[in-house]
């Protein structure tokens, strides 16, 4: 669906992150909100990042970094119950922001329906959009937005990365609604990379995990 700048008013920025750290292999299992082993939620260290996060994008008194903006919509996929979402480590990731900023997470689609999560926010939001999803879907999300002609962005998102922000920022100018592409490195725990994905990585994954699926 073609969508116009100046008569829609589609989102001024997406940024898409991946949920933080998750146990590599069963039987080893995450840590759930409330202390119990789940595994489908985050590691201790996940857990550190969600923190990290709320203080990244909603920093109080202090000014959010340089390149980033406070969201005004957060996004992570549903697994049905609203109970289930809210155990799986995409919506833990960024529940520390969530209750920083007051903001319920929003979870419309499930993983599978990355066109119809780009279409809705192009239709149905403005402002900031924040997505929290499964890192092997993002580049689907990412494809599902309309960029601005000879963008490059990686095929593939490393098994081994946890810690870079892509980001969407709409072009103020009249016509077809176009988006920038870019990427910015989160730096907020030790290990975290300074370098972003390159666009050229279509490499085996990296992640002896499994991918999350419906139970």
């Amino acid at each position: 669906m073609l969508y116009v700048y100046g008569m829609d008013v589609p989102p001024e920025v997406i940024y898409i992150i991946r949920h933080a750290e998750k146990p590599l292999k069963p039987p080893l299992t995450g840590v759930d909100y409330e202390g119990g082993q789940n595994e489908h939620s985050l590691l201790p260290r996940g857990w550190q990042r969600s923190g990290a996060l709320a203080a990244l994008f909603h920093p109080g008194s202090n000014p959010v970094r340089v390149g980033l903006r406070t969201p005004t919509v957060l996004v992570a996929p549903s697994w049905g119950h609203p109970g289930k979402t809210a155990a799986h480590r995409s919506y833990q990731t960024i529940q520390g922001l969530s209750e920083h900023l007051g903001l319920p997470i929003t979870s419309p689609f499930a993983q599978g329906q990355e066109q119809q999560l780009a279409d809705s926010l192009l239709r149905s939001h403005s402002g900031v959009v924040l997505i929290c999803w499964e890192h092997k879907h993002i580049p689907v999300i990412a494809s599902s937005l309309p960029v601005v002609s000879g963008t490059a962005i990686p095929r593939k998102w490393p098994g081994d990365r946890y810690d870079v922000i892509w980001s969407f920022t709409v072009v103020p100018e009249p016509g077809p609604v176009r988006y920038t592409f870019g990427q910015i490195p989160q730096l907020l725990l030790a290990g975290d990379s300074g370098t972003v994905i390159p666009a050229g990585t279509n490499e085996p994954e990296n992640d002896a995990g499994q991918d999350e699926h419906h139970e």
